[in-house]
């Protein structure tokens, strides 16, 4: 890109471009070309040399008389780096978007104040699109801290030059993160898995950039952190909560809102939501955040169940603390072995005295009647003998069989016939006897 030596970037105060010799001298007249070309550092005007075809060297810039850049070498180095990123960044966005008009330009120009001292804000990355490449956006990369008054004049300076539609955007290097770097922040996204956010204050020149409608991001590698605002609040206690919880819910009423898609002024901090660069680039002409959105509005969507859930735990706490506990009933002992109900004896029933059994009367030897003898019934007569064959044959009337353990006793054998008395016949029956006759 020329002899880098003596003039790092050129600027063509015809375009109002930067030069660069990569993309060929098309359209670019060589020589002095009535001071048509400016360093960037010195403000000087610059030589377009071997520019002609057929030259032997390759086109590159010089000062006058072939004399050094009069800047400080410092000031050149600092230049060179800040300029050599966004000549990087602006081939990022050329290759984001194929077909683009994507061009480096100084907003404020160098016309007039060529002499005064070198901002420290690089050019812009300025790329067109739409119809008649009216759509605008104008993208800064400053590498090194900017005063607020410098980025108050570029807003300023923007709007008058490419209209009030045109978007502003600013990308910041992701070395300013560690300055302002603070705690930082779980996060639950709806439908998403727990991660952390980084969080930083914004510094009074970012804040100016949001205040004026434009977007800050910050490029960390291949990320692009997009902030969003967190406003930090403690959960008013009501009654029936509890909020001072002695474990890992001891923050659970230090809580936070948000606000997107920008940052609002009053914002406690800001959160980084980290999205691939490519996917701010996806549509021609326009920068899509449609990943970084997406995002928001799921944190969006998840906070008011983050406020729900730690009310119901300080209520909870709150019930555990002053509601009376009821006894808890003991454990039942174990049953013990069923033990066999005691048999009941009953006693037998009492065995009759021997006087009170009933004992059949047993016939017993007739004594002499001493009544008169004409009571005396007759004499029995002998039985005849087919009696005695009929008695022969009759079986023997015995009693019922013994039972064991009878109580009763049993009557001896009863005879149908009486045996005949043993004792001395009276006079009564002696006289019937002898007369033979038993009616006489």
């Amino acid at each position: 890109m020329g002899d880098e030596t003596t003039a790092p970037w050129v600027y063509d105060r015809v375009t109002k471009w930067w030069v660069d010799l990569s993309q060929g001298v098309a359209g670019l007249e060589p020589g002095l070309a009535d001071n048509r070309y400016v360093c960037r550092a010195c403000r000087e005007s610059l030589i377009l040399r071997s520019a002609r075809p057929g030259a032997v060297n390759s086109p590159h810039f010089s000062h006058k008389a072939g004399t050094e850049c009069s800047a400080a070498p410092t000031v050149r180095e600092q230049l060179e780096l800040d300029d050599r990123i966004v000549i990087e960044f602006q081939r990022r966005i050329t290759r984001a978007w194929p077909g683009m008009h994507c061009v480096l330009e100084v907003p404020v120009g160098l016309d007039g104040g060529a002499e005064g001292p070198a901002g420290v804000l690089p050019p812009a990355v300025v790329v067109r699109g739409g119809h008649d490449d009216g759509d605008v956006v104008v993208v800064e990369r400053p590498r090194r801290p900017v005063g607020v008054g410098e980025v108050q004049e570029r807003i300023r300076v923007v709007r008058a030059r490419y209209g009030g539609g045109a978007r502003h955007v600013w990308f910041w290097s992701g070395d300013a993160l560690h300055a302002a770097r603070l705690a930082d922040l779980p996060v639950a996204p709806r439908g998403r898995p727990k991660t952390r956010h980084a969080t930083i204050a914004p510094t009074e020149q970012q804040l100016a950039v949001i205040a004026d409608g434009g977007r800050v991001y910050f490029l960390d590698g291949q990320q692009v952190l997009v902030p969003y605002g967190v406003h930090d609040f403690t959960h008013e206690q009501r009654a029936g909560e509890d909020w001072d919880f002695p474990d890992w819910r001891r923050d659970f009423r230090q809580d936070w809102r948000i606000s997107r898609p920008v940052p609002v002024a009053h914002a406690s901090r800001w959160g980084l939501a980290p999205v691939a660069f490519e996917e701010l680039t996806r549509t021609c002409g326009v920068f899509t955040l449609s990943a970084a959105n997406d995002l928001m509005l799921a944190l969006e969507q998840s906070q008011g169940g983050r406020w729900s859930y730690r009310r119901t735990e300080a209520g909870k706490l709150y019930r555990e603390r002053h509601q009376p506990v009821l006894p808890t009933a003991p454990a039942p002992d174990p049953e013990p072995a069923p033990v066999p109900e005691p048999v009941q004896e009953t006693e037998p029933e009492p065995v009759p005295a021997r006087e009170d059994v009933p004992v059949p009367p047993v016939p017993t030897t007739p004594q002499a009647s001493t009544a008169p003898a004409d009571a005396l019934p007759g004499p029995v007569p002998d039985p005849t003998p087919a009696e005695e064959q009929q008695r022969a044959r009759a079986p023997e009337l015995t009693g019922p069989e013994p039972v064991e353990d009878s109580v009763y006793l049993l009557a001896p054998a009863q005879l149908l016939i009486p045996p005949r008395p043993t004792y001395e016949p009276t006079a009564h029956l002696t006289y019937i006897k002898q007369s033979g006759d038993p009616l006489g």
